[in-house]
Parts: structure tokens; sequence; C-alpha cells
């Protein structure tokens, strides 16, 4: 009897945990709409705590640039399509792409460096255990960055590729960005993918993963503030993260 409740009991918390949200768009001042899906989902799995504790290892062979994670890559079909060479060092491979005006870069097997000004570059998929600054990253697997600094919390997996504009105060009846992405539990980088199928310029990630939306680049209306978490479990009460889409 008691290992069936708890059977149910640990089946229940299954699905819970594992619902996410639907993803609709609505303007925040629109009381004719639906109410909000509050549907929370964890924002991070073990696998991405552990990429993300272990973060400083992979930031520690750049020179100015913000880890983005361990992705797949596929010989006939590059993420990241402009090869600059083999054998560079990361700090190398960096320094290849930033000067030739790329944003992102990419490190894989044995020093293959890779450029790319887009976003495709998780279009084959997360991967794991990559040797950022060794030898042998793995094979078919990279790791990337973005040059320039990281946000607050976000040097790792779950990081948005997109310029970070700062930390700001908002406030619930009078929002900075007046669109919002229904649900909680959006990391950084659903919020930023969400906007940008919209047509958005900005978007920004509050409190337990709420994610905002604008067309304006009035997000600092409210003022600044500051010790924003943006990719933590919570960014912060009454606090957001905001990026440009890129």
């Amino acid at each position: 009897m008691h290992k069936h409740i708890m059977f149910n009991a640990l089946s229940l918390l299954f699905i819970v945990s594992t619902a996410a949200s639907q993803g609709s768009i609505r303007r925040v001042d629109d009381l004719s709409t639906d109410a909000v899906d509050t549907t929370s989902r964890n924002l991070l799995t073990h696998e991405e705590h552990f990429r993300i504790n272990t973060r400083s290892s992979k930031s520690d062979c750049v020179a100015r640039s913000s880890y983005l994670g361990c992705y797949k890559n596929k010989n006939q079909n590059r993420a990241l399509p402009y090869e600059v060479g083999r054998g560079y060092s990361a700090n190398e491979c960096e320094t290849a792409c930033t000067d030739k005006g790329y944003v992102h870069f990419a490190r894989e097997w044995k020093g293959q460096c890779f450029c790319s000004n887009g976003l495709d570059y998780d279009m084959h998929g997360s991967a794991t255990d990559c040797d950022c600054c060794g030898n042998n990253v793995g094979e078919n697997k990279m790791c990337v960055w973005m040059a320039g600094p990281a946000a607050p919390g976000c040097d790792g997996s779950g990081a948005p590729a997109a310029p970070y504009l700062g930390c700001y105060n908002d406030k619930n009846m009078k929002r900075a960005l007046p669109y919002e992405v229904s649900g909680r539990g959006h990391s950084a980088k659903d919020c930023q993918d969400e906007c940008a199928d919209k047509g958005m310029k900005y978007f920004a990630r509050e409190w337990k993963g709420q994610c905002f939306c604008s067309e304006d680049d009035d997000f600092g209306k409210h003022g600044t503030a500051s010790d924003c978490d943006c990719c933590g479990n919570n960014v912060g009460l009454k606090k957001m993260c905001v990026w440009a889409v890129a």
C-alpha cells in the first residue's frame, strides 16, 4: 500500500516538473485576455548545474568572451559556417573571429575554429563532456563563446547569444516592456527565442522566469537595479535583466 502511494506521488511530481508553458504572448495591460499560465518548470537540469558550476574552466582560456555551452556539430552542416582553420587554441580562435567582426566563435575537435554572427550554434542540440581548453574538445562536439562579458549569472549553458543591456527595476502595474510571454520558468534563451519570433527588439527575464518583450527602448524607465541573477532561478523581486534580441 505504501509503495503504491509513493509511486503515485513520484509520478505526479514527474508530470508537474516537466510541464512547459505555452509561449503565447499578450500585452500586459490587455485585461481582456485569458489569465497567464503560471505552470512552473525546472529551470536547470542536473547536467546544466554541473556545466555552470564548472564554467570558470571554460572561460579561463579566452580573454574577453562569455561561454555559451557545449554543442554537437556535423561535418556536412556546420552550425557556425565560417571555418578559420585547425590547431587553434580557444584564445587564438577568439582573436581570429573577433578580428574579422564575428560575434560567436567555436572550438572543435583538435582545434578547429569556426565563426558566425548567427544564432544557430545550437541547431544540432547540446552535448556533454567538451574539453574546451584541452588538446581535443571531442569528436563532433564544440565549445561556443560569445564576444563580450556575460550577464550576471549567465556565463554557461542557457545564456542567450545577445547583447546584455543591464539590470533594471520594473513595476507590476506599469511594465517597462509591455508584452508578456505566457507562463513562468522561461530561461533567458527561451525568452530571446519567443521575442525574436514575434519580431521584437528587446527582451527581459524577470523574477522566476517571467519573459517580457518590447519594440521600444524605454526599458530603463523605472531606473537601474543591481544584483540581478539573470539566468538563475530567481532574477530578483521587481528586477529584470534586459537584452537586445540581436
